[in-house]
């Protein structure tokens, strides 16, 4: 593809993001629900690449004894999960403070509260589950500013409204790469100052994975979360992320954290960090067994998709 091209497609991709996000934050939610919930049947229906893996993944979550019917039945729910995540992500920094903390259900805050009562910084890390944007939304309005880490897109004027729109609500994003001074070194700043960091850590994006037993077959995740509490001292604790129906229009959002994930006392450093990333996916496989329809996994993770794909 010409250079031509793909300048004029990053701009009509551009402008189209920023018309939705326009259009979103202007019409009733009362009326953009459904249309998301038909855009996700869409994509469900025409059973694309993505649709596909995603129902790869969610038949490792639920074991061959679940019927074919039953489990396109439940890709389908979410995607329209996923569907919801856009549209609040969209219309997130228009939520008002009493409706983000009021429709929030979250478990475990203590441990947070916790560990930085005791002055460490925190790693706090989650799967790509239920919506992520506005726990950490909620997370600040609590009195817990945080750091995240966010995948650079392209184009750069699209990632610039991605991390515009967090930033909107007081997250700090630092771009996964490209970033001047290395992400991890601010990150590991952060957490020597007490401070605390949210990572969407059930993919790998790069080489430096830990080969994890997901659900009876490796897979990889990045070994970021653990690498970082080990080398500051920081708490590592585990979340996850759902929706639920219940709490009035447009449903609630639930979530919990678990106590915190130790550092094995034997073997080396590698040792540890394999330990402690093996205990985070054990604690994510937890969540998304409970609730695989707002587990929005719809990239390959487990080795041998990941080894298909390449």
């Amino acid at each position: 593809m010409t250079d031509a091209r793909v300048s004029r497609r990053d701009r009509w991709q551009t402008r189209g993001f920023t018309a939705g996000e326009t259009l979103v934050r202007i019409l009733p939610e009362r009326l953009l629900r459904p249309i998301f919930r038909l855009i996700a049947d869409t994509i469900w229906a025409r059973h694309g690449r993505s649709v596909r893996q995603l129902e790869r993944n969610l038949r490792r979550v639920v074991g061959d004894a679940m019927p074919t019917p039953e489990l396109s039945a439940l890709t389908r729910r979410a995607m329209r999960s996923y569907g919801r995540y856009w549209l609040e992500f969209f219309r997130l920094p228009i939520l008002s403070r009493e409706r983000l903390l009021g429709r929030m259900i979250f478990e475990g805050e203590e441990f947070l509260a916790d560990a930085l009562a005791h002055g460490r910084g925190v790693v706090l890390a989650l799967p790509h589950s239920g919506n992520w944007d506005h726990a950490g939304a909620w997370l600040v309005l609590r009195g817990y500013p945080f750091t995240t880490v966010a995948e650079r897109l392209k184009p750069e004027e699209l990632f610039d409204r991605f991390v515009a729109a967090r930033e909107t609500v007081g997250m700090e994003v630092l771009p996964l790469t490209g970033g001047g001074r290395t992400t991890f070194a601010l990150l590991l700043a952060r957490l020597r100052a007490g401070k605390t960091l949210c990572l969407v850590a059930d993919r790998e994006f790069g080489d430096g994975g830990i080969e994890v037993s997901f659900f009876g077959e490796p897979a990889m995740m990045p070994a970021g979360p653990a690498s970082l509490a080990l080398a500051t001292g920081a708490a590592l604790l585990p979340a996850y992320l759902w929706y639920s129906d219940e709490g009035g229009p447009g449903g609630s959002w639930c979530g919990w954290m678990r106590e915190e994930i130790k550092p094995p006392v034997e073997g080396d450093k590698r040792a540890k960090i394999a330990a402690m990333t093996q205990a985070l996916a054990d604690r994510f496989a937890e969540g998304i067994a409970a609730h695989p329809q707002d587990w929005h996994m719809l990239q390959p993770m487990w080795l041998a998709d990941v080894q298909a794909s390449g």
